[in-house]
């Protein structure tokens, strides 16, 4: 089976991204031969198992503009087009490639990973989100053969008539906990450096979340107001909040002036450090398509805090919020609370255990399968 990915990158810091990289080289072990397209690239998965390649879009700053941007990918796309006829299945994981249906006469499958909303978005945001939401659902997944999507959640956003060819594969979250085992690192070890470098005692709680670290931008994840929550923590609660995520260094600049402690930019290799060294771990986010680090740290059997929104009632989430005043007892609980962390996080850990990546790629090579079969 040859396969193609679609995608706009594949960088440090996202969750697309990894997720195509845990699939991908899972599916060449399977002895499918997967090629990623993606336009913008860095050096987390070039030592890959399957191929990537860089595909260009040309038109510069007129493709701010979405509607440009999809007819210019289009343009790329038709040149590789000898070559595409080549590949099985075709599957487009992020915009503008879910139109490669109408370049290659093969079988193309929506990998939907959501829309996030558009809160902070300029007018001109707004109106690119508007058309890429309205090609992808009533367009673009009409005309494929198939839809997988992340969660329930997700897929009730397509029309009642693409249901029928829709299928929702929840993704793994154990890559960070397979990576400290396979190198042989001893995760209480891992904890001790780390909080001992930050500055963190043993008697202090850690509370730990990964976000984009932005101050003004992904609106949805809310860093601010989970940052101001901590700092309106009684003083009597000995708590400290570890963020680390992508940013610049002016976003570091911001975070640290808040008494925040920071792991900017960490690559793959230090993440099993983060979530070993974290008490708990806590989302303000208001919008989710899936949480990957929810399930991250649940494998590390951490208790998480998320608020009701999104997919996080289909994830083991420990404790789900109602609103932010809610959110906020919850997280003093766990804080003054060791034993009722460990039950927790033992709890999340025994549920997780369905959300791994072998499972995730049986289920979407089933799903790829039956396509190319019909």
């Amino acid at each position: 089976m040859k396969v193609a990915f679609y995608t706009t990158r594949m960088l440090l810091g996202y969750g697309v991204d990894l997720a195509l990289y845990e699939i991908s080289r899972r599916l060449v072990r399977k002895g499918w031969y997967v090629t990623v397209f993606a336009t913008t690239l860095d050096d987390t998965y070039r030592k890959s198992e399957f191929e990537i390649r860089k595909i260009d879009i040309y038109g510069g700053f007129l493709n701010r503009a979405l509607p440009i941007f999809e007819l210019n990918a289009q343009r790329a796309l038709r040149k590789l087009k000898g070559e595409l006829t080549q590949y099985d299945v075709h599957i487009p994981a992020t915009f503008p490639f879910y139109g490669v249906w109408a370049v290659v006469d093969r079988p193309t499958v929506f990998f939907d990973f959501g829309n996030v909303p558009t809160k902070g978005f300029t007018i001109k945001g707004k109106a690119n989100w508007l058309y890429m939401h309205l090609m992808e659902t009533l367009l673009h997944s009409q005309k494929v053969h198939a839809i997988i999507t992340i969660s329930h959640f997700l897929a009730r956003r397509f029309p009642l008539e693409s249901r029928n060819k829709l299928r929702v594969v929840y993704l793994g979250g154990d890559h960070y906990l397979n990576r400290a085992n396979n190198s042989g690192k001893n995760l209480e070890e891992l904890r001790n450096n780390l909080r001992a470098r930050i500055g963190v005692q043993e008697n202090e709680v850690l509370i730990g979340t990964c976000s984009r670290l932005h101050r003004r931008h992904a609106h949805y994840k809310r860093l601010p107001r989970l940052v101001a929550l901590f700092k309106e923590l009684p003083k009597d609660y000995k708590a400290k909040l570890l963020v680390t995520g992508i940013g610049s260094e002016e976003d570091v600049h911001w975070l640290k002036s808040q008494g925040v402690l920071v792991l900017p930019n960490a690559p793959p290799e230090d993440m099993p450090t983060f979530y070993s060294a974290i008490d708990i771990y806590a989302t303000m986010s208001e919008w989710e398509g899936l949480n990957l680090p929810i399930l991250e740290a649940s494998w590390f059997a951490k208790p998480t805090v998320a608020l009701a929104v999104g997919a996080h009632p289909e994830i083991p989430v420990s404790s789900l919020a109602q609103n932010d005043g809610q959110f906020r007892e919850k997280l003093l609980e766990l804080i003054a609370d060791g034993k009722l962390r460990d039950e927790l996080g033992l709890k999340s850990n025994k549920l997780v255990k369905d959300f791994n990546w072998e499972n995730t790629t049986d289920a979407f090579a089933e799903a790829i399968n039956r396509v190319t079969s019909q």
